[in-house]
């Protein structure tokens, strides 16, 4: 058939036909196979081995996590009072509760706690049980949520949701991943930490906007150039973090998180009280501080306080003379 092909593309078609040749060989029963040779059932096993390699963790990562656990030890950051956990009323019933608690994670995305926390006071004193909101108008609901970030989304996914708890799931909140995630706005996050608030399981670890930076900044994500959106730096630290550290990780990092970005002054100073005050600086600095310019801030506003306290004290020391002897020290001071 070459013979009646042009002579410049004849040495194309051989060179075509002598690769095609090559991937394909003979199978033990004569045919011939299309199967190619890098695709031969070592190279799938050797795959599978290398898939089941445990993932080694971070240089250093326990020394800098005890580091963490120790700046955190005072529990003072804004999430420790209200978060998910502190929200929820006490004396209510089991299943009111573990509403509240779903509604609290639902309200706080994309809005700060203590607009959270006081939204949920709204809504305590408007009655927040599954009923009750479901008898409330869109209108009502939306005035009592106003203050939440993207409140008209989050009042129709608050009546929805509510509405599916009471139709698939005989009125309670769900108990497993998938259930959660299937209510409308709730995500991995909320259902991580609805599961372990309410019925203290542990199915992953939940990432917020301040896990998710401060596990990048901190190389944790093992990822180079780190990883873009949280559900992907959960999968990063799951693969290597202990299980036992697990129900810890979200509010440790979150309540650190708030205070690299709100309470510097406290951290730097709790960061110099420290065990180790060279490698917490080291720590605060990875994590978007200057310790430096802190640290500098920091002891001109104590000088400031102890000039001020000496000042208090000297005005009471005149309040206690005579009026002839408080006008001399007073012109005397002035000169």
């Amino acid at each position: 058939a070459l013979i009646f092909l042009p002579r410049g593309i004849r040495p194309f078609v051989l060179n075509c036909c002598a690769v095609r040749r090559a991937t394909f060989r003979m199978s033990p029963s004569g045919k011939r196979s299309s199967e190619k040779t890098s695709t031969t059932p070592g190279s799938k096993r050797k795959k599978k081995d290398v898939q089941l390699e445990e993932i080694k963790a971070p240089d250093n990562w326990r020394e800098t996590y005890d580091l963490i656990l120790e700046l955190r030890s005072d529990r003072t950051a804004v999430v420790d009072n209200m978060g998910a956990e502190a929200l929820a009323e006490e004396i209510i019933d089991e299943t009111t509760r573990h509403y509240q608690t779903l509604i609290t994670l639902m309200l706080s995305s994309q809005t700060k706690d203590t607009v959270t926390a006081a939204t949920m006071a709204k809504l305590r004193n408007h009655g927040l049980t599954i009923d009750n909101i479901l008898a409330t108008t869109d209108k009502k609901l939306d005035e009592l949520i106003s203050q939440v970030g993207f409140h008209n989304r989050k009042t129709s996914y608050i009546k929805q949701a509510t509405q599916k708890i009471v139709s698939d799931f005989d009125g309670k909140v769900p108990n497993t991943i998938d259930d959660l995630c299937s209510l409308p706005g709730v995500g991995p996050k909320m259902a991580l930490i609805t599961l372990r608030v309410n019925h203290n399981i542990t199915a992953g670890i939940a990432v917020d906007t301040h896990v998710h930076r401060i596990c990048n900044q901190l190389g944790w994500t093992l990822t180079p150039g780190g990883t873009k959106q949280p559900e992907q730096t959960r999968k990063a630290i799951e693969s290597w973090m202990p299980r036992d550290i697990w129900p810890h990780v979200n509010l440790i990092l979150v309540g650190l998180g708030q205070e690299v970005q709100t309470e510097q002054q406290k951290l730097i100073s709790k960061a110099l009280k420290s065990s180790n005050p060279s490698a917490a600086l080291d720590l605060l600095n990875k994590l978007g501080l200057n310790p430096k310019k802190f640290v500098t801030q920091f002891y001109k506003k104590m000088q400031r306080v102890e000039q001020q306290q000496e000042e208090s004290d000297f005005d009471l020391l005149l309040k206690s003379l005579p009026d002839s002897l408080k006008s001399q020290i007073i012109t005397k001071t002035k000169n």
